[in-house]
């Protein structure tokens, strides 16, 4: 079975979407009732879904090695590698590996990351578009806000969203390492209690307590943004009002990234940012080569209601 946690607030919909998924598609929800404590779902825990030793289901790390997500100091996988001096960014946030003695200064948010291998949790700051999605929690971020980080890999930006006063996040990743490695880095920086990390089969249309997500993060290449079982996820997660920033994509695919979600998304033309990798810091020194330029989206979710069949039709195309 797939196994999925949903969250549904209105008892009329609880049939439909249960019913819907297990008839069609073979999946097996877990239906949790809206007065879980947290905005995620960390109480199924109380349903004895989880681990003793993480709060991740079962079935995402029952086959990994304990100790496959301490494998580097600095690498993330594919020469994602942060320096060992650690990185200054949006003169908000210091990155700087688990094991580092710096010193941070003065109001900067520290962000530490404890790194693993090929699959362990992409995201060190090297990159630009990791680069254009803190830049935008640095200068957008209020405090308070539930955040949905899609493509969570080492938990960098759920990391610096709640540094900045998030009051929880929920970091989504299709690598079992990579959440391991997220979690691990919550506890190291003091914000395992609230966040939580779900395997990208976990998460289906209107899974997160209602109202959703006031903003979603979510920093993957094209190809998967605008798969509409991707689109779906996330504008059925996202709060009315919402805010979606993209990023993980090249200047020439905004205009299809934005046409995958038109129905739903308003985009903030003000909040377009590119950024080459010659401007970033030690991205041509981690990666040995030019990366080029890459772009960043950002959008409000418009107001009206979401089709609950034609978005569950979709979570499975």
């Amino acid at each position: 079975y797939l196994y999925c946690r949903t969250y549904v607030v209105e008892s009329a919909m609880k049939p439909n979407i249960y019913s819907f998924f297990t008839l069609l598609c073979g999946v097996k929800c877990f239906s949790i009732a809206p007065s879980i404590d947290s905005w995620g779902s960390s109480s199924c825990s109380r349903y004895s879904c989880l681990s003793a030793s993480t709060k991740l289901t079962d079935w995402v790390v029952e086959n990994l090695d304990p100790d496959s997500s301490s494998a580097s100091e600095t690498k993330a996988g594919e020469n994602d590698t942060l320096p060992r001096g650690g990185l200054v960014i949006a003169d908000k946030f210091h990155i700087f590996p688990a094991n580092s003695r710096i010193e941070v200064e003065g109001d900067l948010v520290p962000i530490r990351l404890l790194l693993s291998g090929k699959n362990g949790g992409w995201g060190t700051g090297v990159h630009p578009t990791t680069v254009l999605c803190l830049n935008w929690l640095a200068e957008k971020l209020l405090g308070g806000e539930n955040i949905l980080d899609y493509g969570c890999g080492s938990g960098i930006l759920s990391i610096a969203a709640l540094g900045l006063g998030a009051a929880t996040s929920v970091g989504v990743d299709v690598e079992a390492e990579a959440l391991v490695t997220a979690e691990k880095n919550m506890a190291l920086n003091g914000f395992d209690d609230r966040y939580e990390g779900l395997h990208v089969r976990e998460v289906i249309p209107f899974c997160l307590r209602r109202p959703g997500a006031d903003i979603c993060v979510a920093n993957i290449l094209i190809g998967q943004l605008v798969r509409p079982s991707m689109v779906s996820a996330i504008v059925t997660n996202l709060a009315p009002g919402g805010l979606l920033c993209l990023s993980g994509i090249r200047p020439h695919e905004v205009e299809s990234l934005k046409a995958a979600y038109d129905n739903h998304i308003e985009w903030l033309d003000d909040d377009y940012c590119e950024l080459a990798a010659t401007e970033t810091e030690g991205s041509i020194e981690s990666y040995g080569f030019d990366v080029g330029t890459w772009s960043r989206v950002v959008g409000r979710m418009k107001s009206g209601e979401i089709d609950i069949l034609s978005m569950s039709e979709l979570a499975v195309s």
